[in-house]
Order: structure tokens, then sequence, then C-alpha cells
């Protein structure tokens, strides 16, 4: 392999490793689930209602852009804090990042292992 083509191939995956720290997007989360997201809930994980999220109804995936991203239209029914609007819409802001699968559960550290590291910290 040539020495452009390895720093080429190197640039391309630098570049779509470092979109994916920032999380998945709408679509990407839809994409890689099974039946396409069609059924599944989807919540953001910023939203400070709970029992808020997107039921997806339908998806369609246009062509790739040139940032390697998936495009379409995603459409929904909204539940925002465990009220549902039956309206099937389009899904607004569906490119930003931190869409995940609902129910969201924050990682949170256990009492267990906040007193075993107090422990070794006193040793």
């Amino acid at each position: 392999m040539s020495t452009n083509t390895t720093k080429f191939i190197s640039a391309l995956f630098s570049n779509v490793a470092k979109k994916k720290l920032k999380g998945d997007n709408f679509l990407d989360l839809c994409f890689s689930l099974p039946n396409r997201g069609v059924g599944h809930k989807i919540t953001k994980k910023g939203w400070p209602e709970k029992e808020s999220y997107w039921t997806v109804t339908k998806v369609s995936f246009g062509k790739t852009g040139t940032d390697f991203g998936l495009r379409g239209k995603v459409h929904g029914v909204l539940t925002w804090g465990g009220k549902t609007d039956n309206r099937i819409r389009q899904i607004p802001n569906k490119f930003e990042k931190n869409w995940t699968p609902y129910p969201y559960i924050k990682a949170v550290e256990s009492q267990e292992s906040k007193v075993e590291q107090t422990q070794e910290e006193q040793q």
C-alpha cells in the first residue's frame, strides 16, 4: 500500500472515531436497532423530564453524506413527562448527538464500590 493511501485511510478512520466519541445521532441509533428502529423508544440523555421519549413509527434512509453519517427522515410519536401526543410527526434535531434507547440509565457508582474504595484508602 502506498504512503498516501495509508495516510488517507488513517485520517478517515480517525475522523469517524472522533465523531463517534460524541455519541450517536438519531439515525445512527435507528440504523443499529432491529427493524431499523421502528417500534423502539428513543430518548435524549439530557432531557430533564422523566418518562420522555420518541416512539419510532417510520424511518427512511437517504443517501450517505460526505461526513460518513446517515441521512434520512424519521417519524414518531412523542411522549413527554408520561403524556403521549398521538400525532405522528417528523422527529426534530435528529442529527444532534447523545440519543439513546429508552429507558436511559445513568451509570451510577454503587455503594459497595465506594465502601471498597474507602477501605483501600484507609490501608
